[in-house]
């Protein structure tokens, strides 16, 4: 078996309806697959942190009046079965699709106000590309990284080694032309200018309030926003441990998610290690806030995607 099928029957895997037989297969597969393992690691989380978020929210219980239409619904579907035997109903499916649609929209909208939150915080990410890689015109003079490591934390001295120099992404070269820290309306971000594509693209590291340290190295891989585009800025990112991670620039949007995905793992995880021994660490998926938080509201693809909405 190989990475493609088990990564299909993952979610089938984990919820226990495939035959005996293909379960050792994937089994055995995983045993010699670190990849697979933390791709279905992350699945497994996902499950649990959305059963997790919605028995710790009894707003979102259904209520008796919609529990007594399901019986009776599910009862119709069983008595229908039995006239007609062997005959398989999509209906009960449809059902079950619904049901799990309304939990997802109320979680969704639980979490509207951090994801206007995310949204603001990307647009200062694009502001300081804009004035800072571009045009130069910051108020405040940028500092090295190491003095910012020194100042504000590890994470910057992250930045110092990670990505490398030259990066090749799976469309062409990228190569990084500076390293610093700077300020951009009151938020400090630790700053890489590339030069990619023809254009100057900025991968920028910023600390998020109230963070949640998301994995340990090693356990996922960085789940990036799908492409999208913000005061005229292609803008990709991903939740790294305590920072946001973004990626912006004047390029094709597909082109930028090429150098996120470049250099996303090896900077997901090196940031991860930053975390001090004594932060109480859980896995990014384990409250689907987190999930929210980044979720600005359009689309998903096989890497758990989620668009900025240009606004």
């Amino acid at each position: 078996m190989e990475c493609r099928d088990v990564r299909e029957m993952a979610d089938s895997f984990l919820g226990e309806e495939l035959l005996t037989e293909t379960n050792h297969e994937i089994l055995r597969h995983l045993d010699t697959c670190p990849v697979c393992r933390a791709d279905l690691a992350g699945r497994r989380a996902l499950r649990e942190g959305v059963q997790r978020a919605f028995h710790r929210a009894p707003e979102l219980g259904a209520s008796p009046e919609f529990i007594a239409r399901l019986r009776n619904k599910l009862q119709d579907t069983a008595h229908q079965g039995s006239a007609r035997r062997g005959v398989r109903f999509p209906g009960w499916w449809a059902l079950a699709a619904t049901v799990l649609l309304a939990v997802a929209l109320g979680l969704a909208y639980r979490g509207r106000d951090r994801i206007t939150a995310t949204g603001a915080l990307a647009r200062v990410a694009v502001g300081d590309h804009r004035y800072c890689a571009l045009q130069f015109r910051l108020a405040e003079k940028p500092i090295s990284l190491e003095e910012a490591a020194q100042r504000y934390g590890a994470a910057y001295r992250v930045l110092e080694r990670l990505p490398a120099d030259d990066v090749m992404t799976a469309i062409g070269p990228a190569h990084v032309l500076e390293r610093h820290a700077c300020v951009y309306e009151g938020r400090r971000f630790a700053h890489i200018v590339f030069t990619y594509r023809g254009e100057r693209v900025s991968l920028l590291v910023t600390a998020v309030d109230n963070g949640v340290t998301l994995a340990l190295p090693g356990e996922t891989l960085p789940h990036l926003t799908s492409p999208s585009r913000i005061d005229g800025m292609s803008v990709v990112s991903f939740r790294a441990s305590r920072q946001m991670v973004f990626f912006a620039g004047d390029v094709v949007q597909n082109h930028l998610s090429k150098l996120a995905e470049a250099v996303g793992e090896p900077l997901y995880r090196g940031l991860a290690t930053t975390e001090s021994a004594g932060v109480r660490r859980r896995s990014w998926t384990s409250a689907v806030e987190d999930i929210y938080a980044l979720d600005l509201g359009i689309g998903s693809s096989p890497v758990s995607v989620h668009m900025f909405r240009a606004r």
